[in-house]
């Protein structure tokens, strides 16, 4: 955010193929989603960090952009980068905010060394109580690696609030694991704001 109060956004397909096709076919995205997602052998995912880093590298290198202030959002599988942008210690990332975000195999990754730049930066981690997609021990790895990491990171979990809570699309999914929750919305776009804003007021 800048003194005018606007801001640069870029929205990177982290999932997408090559040829943009891998939401679509069921059996294509299966297969992307393994290969971005799951870590290897040796608890790395170097497709999702390539992707992730890319994407700030992108967004820093765009006019009016302040490199040193870039903040990050994950919705749905997008708590993943958000993590591995935690794990990578990016130092252009000063905030990082994740919406009925999963963090499904983090226990599976390994260990990575904290930084002192993780301090400068925070995680706000936006969850629904009734969101069977994100099991609790997966979101408590997730925090802990967070904080074993380094960073200050905080949990906003709703009540009666659903996987997508945020988009109100989510009212016609014949899913009922699916839901828009209004007030669950509102209050983690209020709080993702606040900080976003905070860390563009920060030097």
């Amino acid at each position: 955010f800048g003194d005018d109060g606007g801001c640069v956004v870029l929205v990177a397909d982290i999932i997408g193929d090559e040829d943009g096709r891998a939401w679509r076919d069921r059996e294509r995205y299966a297969n992307v989603r393994g290969s971005v997602l799951v870590p290897d052998e040796d608890g790395e995912r170097k497709n999702l960090a390539g992707r992730a880093w890319a994407a700030i590298e992108a967004v820093a290198a765009q006019p009016g952009v302040d490199a040193r202030r870039i903040g990050a959002m994950g919705f749905c599988m997008g708590g993943h980068p958000i993590l591995e942008l935690a794990r990578m210690n990016h130092p252009s990332v000063r905030a990082m905010v994740t919406f009925h975000g999963v963090f499904d195999g983090v226990g599976k990754l390994s260990s990575v060394e904290t930084s002192s730049a993780a301090a400068k930066c925070n995680v706000l981690v936006c969850t629904g109580e009734d969101d069977p997609f994100i099991l609790k021990k997966d979101l408590g790895a997730a925090m802990k690696m967070f904080s074993d990491l380094g960073y200050q990171s905080d949990v906003m979990t709703f009540e009666h609030a659903r996987h997508g809570f945020t988009n109100p699309a989510q009212d016609y999914n014949p899913n009922e694991a699916f839901g828009y929750t209004d007030d669950a919305y509102t209050k983690a776009w209020s709080a993702a704001l606040s900080l976003l804003k905070g860390m563009s007021m920060s030097r």
